[in-house]
């Protein structure tokens, strides 16, 4: 074997072991294993329990969910998956229990906004455990999860006015106030932990990191002219930079 043939083969060789890399998955969030991002999560405990109602598309077709992230992360936390969870015997048993103060983070009319004022002004009772439900979805299906399921819709809501655009710009969101889960949770976290209902000593922050990774990822991706993903014109734009889709100016994204 002459040295041309030798390095020809070594080359081969190393495609396919970078291809078999890729399409190999990790087994404990199931993304191949180029796309992990196991080693950022370090979960974490919270005096509040998070319920995150999550809907069957974003749990079995979307890969890059931050419902599911938020859960690695929450070790105060469980899923539930559906659309209409008025008849849910876990999620009725939640709401149920004596022991539970139970709100849902949604914005709406009657929300409490924690952005304008502040949370501990909120009806807490400190006999009781904070049990927030999460509506995890796109905004059509978590507006539609809420309408069908009574039960939560009927539940005290907590909202809060963001102050920047969402920075999932590998998502396009339909508006200014949409963020994404992670980003969500994050931000009453960070605020519950200002008011000192929670004692985080900042691991929530690392939520954001991961959140940023996982971005930061998809934008390598859509940057490499050799992987499938690779967006030679268009890129991924800055939120700030987007246009949004005029049928949301017709379109209820929320419901009271």
């Amino acid at each position: 074997m002459n040295v041309k043939e030798y390095l020809k083969r070594k080359t081969e060789q190393k495609k396919t072991d970078e291809d078999k890399n890729h399409r190999s998955k990790c087994f404990v969030c199931f993304r191949p294993r180029a796309a992990c991002l196991c080693h950022h999560i370090k979960p974490f405990n919270t005096k509040t329990k998070f319920v995150i109602l999550i809907h069957p598309m974003e749990a079995k077709k979307q890969r890059l969910g931050t419902g599911r992230m938020s859960l690695a992360f929450l070790k105060n936390s469980q899923k539930i998956m559906g659309v209409d969870f008025t008849d849910d015997e876990t999620v009725n048993q939640i709401i149920d229990d004596s022991c539970n103060l139970c709100v849902v983070l949604y914005p709406g009319k009657s929300a409490f906004n924690i952005s304008t004022t502040p949370i501990e002004e909120f009806h807490f009772q400190k006999d009781k455990k904070l049990v927030v439900f999460i509506i995890d979805g796109t905004w059509p299906c978590a507006r539609k999860m809420m309408m069908k399921s009574t039960r939560v819709r009927s539940l005290p809501r907590i909202c809060f006015t963001p102050t920047k655009q969402s920075a999932f710009v590998i998502k396009h969101q339909p508006d200014t106030f949409c963020l994404s889960t992670i980003e969500s949770i994050h931000l009453l976290l960070s605020e519950m932990d200002r008011v000192k209902m929670e004692t985080l000593d900042k691991a929530h922050d690392q939520m954001i990191e991961a959140f940023k990774s996982l971005n930061d990822f998809q934008i390598s991706c859509a940057s490499n002219p050799t992987l499938p993903s690779y967006r030679k014109k268009s890129g991924y734009k800055k939120p700030s930079e987007r246009n949004f889709s005029k049928k949301w100016d017709k379109r209820n994204l929320i419901t009271d």
